[in-house]
């Protein structure tokens, strides 16, 4: 293996549990503390076509991510991200600058539903958009969500259609956390196989089964001749179960590859300024995440059922047995309540 880098996205990934409002006196401080930990890269928040609020790490311009950035910490690598679900228009990202994010990150999607409930192939319109992207100077990561729904020749195929770009990197994704190693494994292996040996592997997990470390720890042990890219958060901070901690594997890689990462400043975000948000809105493993987990189901769903209404997890499991595959895939509060009055009923 090449290179190994560790990926901090606190202030990305950890928004969906507070709205990306970490303040605006926070998020600098945040993210000084974040490149003092030594992390390799670092993931500053999202791109979106939407109103600026200083106080959120969701922006609409890249002047917005350069005045945070500042002055560059030396050997930090930065990154935002957009997503083809809801893209900010291309028009809207200034060329590539030096003093700039380094890279930027894009969700890719494989399927969209039509008006008529039939399945639209996502991918060549998500191919164009990181073209341009990647045209405007930057270098791109390629994150395509929930890896576990392509088939080999889907996924070798789409490996083939974004090398094209030359990213940085192409991930693979478990958004739902639903894979154990030797799943997500298969699709590394895959990768590698793939793709020239010039484009990293990604990894981003989330820890509805509790198998994110044991994930990257199998990860940064298997011999591979390209680069790799690890994403974490502190404390796992993130949508549904959280994701990898950045603090558990930096802590790790210290150990097994000889890194210098400081848990300090990473303990320090949490004590400061992420104790008070787990408080008010818990993230992390749960029997409601774990339940829609063993279903391929969106965990927005023990969101609403576990955390807003407090159902047990044999209940959570009674409701998303009577679903379709299709409605477990896509979270709608109408099919959770739905679903609900007639459990009640």
């Amino acid at each position: 293996m090449s290179k190994i880098s560790l990926l901090d996205c606190t202030l990305r990934d950890g928004g969906y549990v507070n709205d990306w409002r970490f303040g605006e006196k926070e998020i600098p401080e945040i993210a000084e503390k974040l490149e003092a930990s030594g992390a390799d890269m670092l993931e500053l928040g999202f791109l979106e076509d939407e109103p600026y609020q200083p106080d959120r790490t969701i922006f609409n311009s890249i002047d917005q991510v350069k005045q945070l950035i500042g002055k560059k910490h030396p050997g930090t690598i930065y990154s935002v991200m957009a997503e083809v679900s809801t893209p900010i228009p291309v028009e809207k990202i200034a060329p590539a600058d030096p003093d700039g994010p380094d890279l930027i990150r894009v969700i890719i999607w494989k399927n969209k539903h039509a008006a008529d409930g039939s399945l639209i192939d996502m991918l060549p319109e998500s191919y164009e958009y990181c073209r341009r992207i990647a045209k405007k100077g930057y270098r791109l990561c390629i994150q395509p969500a929930r890896v576990s729904q392509y088939s080999d020749k889907e996924f070798t195929a789409m490996l083939r259609m974004f090398s094209r770009l030359d990213p940085v990197a192409i991930y693979v994704v478990d958004s739902w956390g639903i894979m154990y190693t030797d799943e997500l494994m298969h699709y590394v292996r895959l990768a590698d196989d793939t793709l020239p040996t010039s484009i990293a592997i990604g990894y981003h997990g989330h820890n509805n089964m509790m198998q994110a470390f044991a994930i990257a720890e199998h990860l940064l042990n298997e011999p591979m001749e390209r680069d790799l890219i690890i994403d974490a958060s502190v404390y796992g901070i993130g949508r549904g179960a959280g994701n990898l901690n950045t603090e558990l594997i930096a802590k790790y890689m210290n150990r097994a590859l000889n890194r210098s990462y400081r848990i300090e400043p990473l303990m320090e975000v949490f004590d400061r300024y992420l104790k008070d948000v787990f408080h008010r809105v818990p993230w992390g493993y749960s029997p409601g995440f774990f339940t829609t987990a063993c279903y391929n189901a969106n965990p927005n769903y023990a969101s609403f059922y576990e955390q807003e209404l407090g159902l047990s997890a044999r209940q959570i499991e009674e409701l998303l047995s009577a679903m379709t595959p299709e409605e477990r895939v896509i979270y709608k509060k109408a099919t959770a309540e739905k679903y609900l009055h007639a459990l009640v009923e």
